[in-house]
């Protein structure tokens, strides 16, 4: 005989009701809905943008990305309820854009400049790997560094040589360097992913502003 299960959430008053369904929303409903985008979950044919990043990175930045996207959207709900004018609903869509294509060149050289692919073993398969260097060559080291590649030589011979561990990465690239590198991607990142959300978000207000003065 199976025990009656309580339903705790019957219990609450109306307004903290609405609290719990609207946090629920805004957190687990936007992660589940943008998984896809976020790198939670794969799609056949689409490739997020989480995936040229390690997957210990990864781990880090679905959580907060999911944190700033469900924020964005209380932003937007929230301004959905006023009316807001059309002037300034284009100045903060301009501001978004020009924070995206600026955090889109950023991200686009720097990482150039800090991450190498390189093919690694998975399953008995080489498979292409992201590493965060946060320098295209072997930089100098303390003299007590364990590290055997060859100051000047490419990263990606460098890696090959020590394994994909992160402990040896920061051994022959430098902890504070990598800690840095790693850092202003993660930040860029989120910038870029937030500001293509808010453009969005702005774009669902500008259409709720349009059908509401063809009701008119």
């Amino acid at each position: 005989m199976s025990e009656a299960r309580t339903d705790w959430f019957s219990f609450l008053p109306p307004v903290a009701k609405k609290w719990v369904k609207y946090l629920g929303g805004f957190t687990v409903g936007v992660g589940v809905g943008l998984a896809p985008f976020l790198g939670a979950a794969a799609v056949p044919g689409f490739r997020p943008l989480l995936s040229l990043y390690p997957i210990y990175v990864r781990e880090t930045l679905i959580p907060l990305s999911i944190l700033l996207m469900g924020m964005i959207g209380v932003i937007v709900q929230l301004a959905s309820f006023g009316k807001p004018s059309k002037k300034k609903l284009k100045r903060w869509f301009i501001g978004s854009v020009v924070v995206f294509v600026v955090s889109f060149l950023v991200l686009l050289g720097l990482y150039s400049l800090f991450v190498v692919r390189v093919e690694g073993k998975q399953e008995s398969e080489l498979v292409p790997f992201t590493v965060i260097t946060g320098t295209p060559t072997v930089p100098p080291r303390p003299p007590m560094s364990r590290c055997t590649c060859v100051v000047g030589e490419p990263a990606e011979l460098c890696i090959a040589d020590i394994s994909l561990n992160p402990l040896n990465v920061r051994s022959c690239f430098g902890v504070q360097r990598v800690i840095v590198a790693t850092l202003a991607l993660s930040l860029l990142y989120l910038i870029l992913t937030s500001s293509l959300a808010a453009a969005v978000g702005l774009l669902v207000l500008t259409d709720l502003r349009h059908a509401r003065s063809r009701r008119k």
